[in-house]
């Protein structure tokens, strides 16, 4: 029995990470400006991986003006068009990932049987895939549009990001 309640205990426990949506801006200026003024959450909770992939649209916005970095501004067109369809990509799919985990939860807290939730958890985890690929996307594209040399910067900046953490 418990043996075969621990899948289905780590996948609530997982949904309990569930997070707000973040507002849809669609130029980058807008966006920049807005960063400084409310925190967002993470949209971490809709991965299947999350951690280790870089959110390049987040740190290139806090990037987007740095001389070292030296956007092209060809580059910042295509990179606004890559950012927009990945933001349009993931809203499609954020309120379903949260209202089915929402669902499960709630199932889950009242008692109701595992086996009967299990179809829910497989169309959850599909969604998570989904926008797991919306994001896989659009790193590739973003690494395809940078240098190979801002694309070290960045990396730079992430490590250096990570020792103020610790």
């Amino acid at each position: 029995m418990i043996k075969k309640s621990l899948p289905f205990l780590a996948a609530v426990s997982l949904i309990f990470t569930t997070v707000q949506a973040q507002p849809n801006k669609p130029q980058m200026q807008q966006q920049k400006q807005m960063q400084g003024k409310k925190k967002s959450k993470s949209n971490k909770a809709i991965f299947l991986i999350q951690r280790g992939l870089p959110h390049y649209t987040m740190i290139l916005m806090k990037l987007w003006d740095n001389p070292k970095l030296a956007l092209t501004p060809e580059q910042k067109t295509k990179f606004e068009i890559v950012r927009n369809r990945t933001i349009q990509g993931i809203m499609e799919l954020k309120p379903q990932i949260q209202q089915l985990g929402k669902k499960i939860v709630q199932a889950a807290r009242n008692g109701t049987e595992p086996k009967t939730l299990y179809a829910d958890i497989d169309r959850l985890a599909k969604l998570k895939a989904a926008a797991t690929k919306v994001h896989l996307n659009c790193i590739y594209e973003t690494q395809r549009i940078l240098t190979p040399e801002q694309i070290a910067f960045i990396d730079n900046f992430l490590k250096q990001k990570r020792k103020k953490r610790q």
